[in-house]
C-alpha cells in the first residue's frame, strides 16, 4: 500500500512538475527534480515524511503541491533580497551566530530547569507570599460570590426559583437545585468561591457593570431573551481596590514563585559555570592598558 501510494504519489508530481527542471543543468545524479528556481531545484527525495501515510493520493498532490510553491516563492524572495542588498547587508553570519548561541543557551536552560526546578508550591509558601505582599494582590474588578440559573422562559417556575435563591437553610438549597432539574435549567453555583463578575455573568444576555446596584446590594439580576430567564444572586460582594481574597490570587502566587524559583536557578547555574572557568583556567582577562 505504501508503494503503491508513492507511485501514484510521484506519478502525479512528475506530470505537474517534471519540466521545471532537467538532468542537464547539474542536476545530482539519482535524483528527481520537481522545480528550479534559478540555480536552486527542490528535489522529490527532499519531501521526506511530508505526507503521512494513509493519506489520499488526491490529498497528496495537494499537499505536495502547496509545499513546491511555497517553496517556490521563498527562493524568489531570497534571491530578491541577494540583488537588492548590498554586500555589507547581505552579510548575516553575525546574526546568525547570535541567534545560534541564544538558542543553544535558552534549550540548555531549558532542559536544567526541567531536571532542577522543584514546581511543588507548598501551602505555607504561598500563604506567606500573600501576607507579605499584600498590594500585589488589590483587586482590578469587583468580586462577588453568587449563584446563577439559566431556565427556560417558558417555566411557570421561575417565581419560585426566585424565591429559592435567597436560600437560608439546606432544605431550600435542595428545593432550588430539584425544581431546577424539572425544569431542565441550568444552575452554577459560585456560593463558596470569589469570581468577577465577567465571569459569573458570562452567558448572560447583556453586560453587567461593575457598579450596578443590585451587585453592591447583594441583589437578584434578571435577564430575558426569546428563550431563557437568566436569573444572578449576588450572595456577597468585594469591591474593586479591596485585597484580593487568597482563593483567587492562588494561581497568580504559584506563578509568581515559580519564576522566582527558575530565576535562581538559572542564576545559580551562571555563577557555578563562571566560578568553575575562573577556577579552571578555561576564562582569562587582558589587561590592554599595559603597554
Amino acid at each position: 500500500m505504501k508503494t503503491m501510494k508513492k507511485t501514484i504519489l510521484y506519478g502525479t508530481l512528475i506530470s505537474i512538475m517534471l519540466s521545471s527542471c532537467n538532468q542537464e543543468n547539474n542536476m545530482l545524479e539519482n535524483k528527481t527534480p520537481l522545480v528550479k528556481v534559478y540555480d536552486q531545484c527542490l528535489y522529490y527525495e527532499d519531501l521526506g515524511d511530508l505526507v503521512p501515510e494513509g493519506t489520499s493520493p488526491e490529498d497528496s498532490a495537494v499537499k505536495v503541491k502547496s509545499y513546491i510553491d511555497i517553496w517556490a516563492r521563498k527562493q524568489l524572495m531570497i534571491k530578491k533580497a541577494e540583488l537588492n542588498l548590498s554586500t555589507e547587508e547581505r552579510n548575516v553570519e553575525r546574526q546568525l551566530e547570535d541567534y545560534r548561541a541564544s538558542l543553544l543557551i535558552y534549550k540548555y536552560k531549558d532542559k536544567y530547569l526541567g531536571e532542577n526546578l522543584d514546581t511543588i508550591i507548598r501551602k505555607e509558601d504561598a500563604e506567606k507570599y500573600y501576607n507579605e505582599h499584600p498590594d500585589d494582590f488589590k483587586l482590578q474588578r469587583n468580586a462577588v460570590k453568587a449563584i446563577y440559573v439559566k431556565v427556560p422562559i417558558t417555566s411557570t417556575d421561575i417565581n419560585k426559583i426566585k424565591t429559592l435563591l435567597d436560600y437560608r437553610s439546606e432544605k431550600d438549597s435542595l428545593n432550588l437545585y430539584e425544581i431546577c432539574l424539572e425544569n431542565s435549567a441550568k444552575i452554577e453555583n459560585f456560593d463558596n468561591e470569589w469570581q468577577t463578575i465577567s465571569i459569573v455573568s458570562d452567558e448572560m444576555p447583556e453586560i453587567i457593570d461593575d457598579n450596578y446596584d443590585k451587585i453592591k446590594a447583594k441583589g437578584t439580576i434578571s435577564q430575558n431573551d426569546e428563550q431563557y430567564c437568566y436569573l444572578l444572586k449576588i450572595k456577597d460582594f468585594l469591591p474593586s481596590g479591596s485585597i484580593e481574597p487568597y482563593s483567587m490570587a492562588q494561581n497568580k502566587i504559584s506563578s509568581v514563585l515559580l519564576t522566582s524559583r527558575m530565576s535562581a536557578l538559572i542564576n545559580d547555574l551562571e555563577k557555578t559555570i563562571y566560578d568553575n572557568a575562573i577556577n579552571s583556567g578555561n576564562i582569562e582577562y587582558f589587561d590592554n592598558n599595559k603597554k
